[in-house]
């Protein structure tokens, strides 16, 4: 018997009035739906549910009914340690949990309980949503953020005050030593150093060897000759 039952049966007693046309439409509506909405009691027993759950166990509707939700989802007679009934036994309030069942689907499960005319609990709506995208996106998400943490873990960045000779340039160490600027940056960050000589230390080193000194006057001459020829090219 599907959850449709308890909609009608709800109707017949409120005095409500449900044409044969409108009993099918129900049935429609609560057949087409996704989810697994069934009705249970107080020991999680099925007596109501739409026919997503012979999609969902492969199993028919007559043969769902009389079943424990427990036993169908997770194959035990006792609610399993992330089930929100319990809890909803405990508030008579909603209650929610994410778990997965037998075949390694992830669902919300959600349950309202339901009161008689007294007020007393007597069940609850049982609604099982497959939620295995949202799972496999948030499972990829976490993934990506620990990649980058573990990336941000290996980039080296240098701050605080530096102690640099004011002479030699040389940089003192937390152990005292003092390295060439080049070898504690590159030690201390992802920097590498490829290395040249500027102009003025190239002046300083070479002014007295005498081909620096043949290399330095061709280059004079060479500039002469382009600024009294400036578009002559080479």
């Amino acid at each position: 018997m599907a959850i449709k039952a308890f909609i009608f049966e709800y109707f017949r007693k409120k005095g409500w009035a449900m044409k044969q046309s409108n009993r099918k439409e129900w049935e429609k509506t609560f057949d087409a739906i996704d989810d697994w909405i069934c009705i249970i009691d107080l020991d999680s027993k099925i007596y109501r549910s739409n026919l997503t759950a012979e999609k969902l166990f492969g199993l028919k509707i007559q043969t769902v009914i009389g079943k424990k939700c427990c036993s169908l989802a997770h194959g035990t007679d006792t609610p399993v340690k992330e089930c929100p009934l319990p809890k909803m036994l405990k508030t008579g309030k909603r209650e929610s949990s994410e778990l997965q069942i037998m075949d390694g689907t992830w669902m919300l499960i959600t349950v309202d309980p339901l009161f008689n005319d007294e007020g007393n609990m007597t069940g609850a709506v049982h609604i099982a949503r497959d939620i295995n995208t949202q799972i496999a996106f948030q499972d990829e998400k976490e993934r990506l953020l620990k990649e980058l943490k573990n990336a941000l873990s290996h980039v080296k960045k240098l701050s605080g005050l530096l102690p640099i000779c004011g002479h030699c340039k040389k940089i003192r160490d937390d152990q005292g030593y003092w390295n060439q600027i080049d070898s504690y940056i590159e030690k201390h960050s992802e920097a590498k150093f490829s290395h040249g000589i500027c102009q003025e230390c190239a002046d300083k080193l070479y002014k007295d060897e005498e081909w620096y000194k043949n290399m330095k006057q061709k280059e004079r001459g060479e500039k002469l000759l382009l600024d009294k020829n400036p578009d002559k090219t080479q």
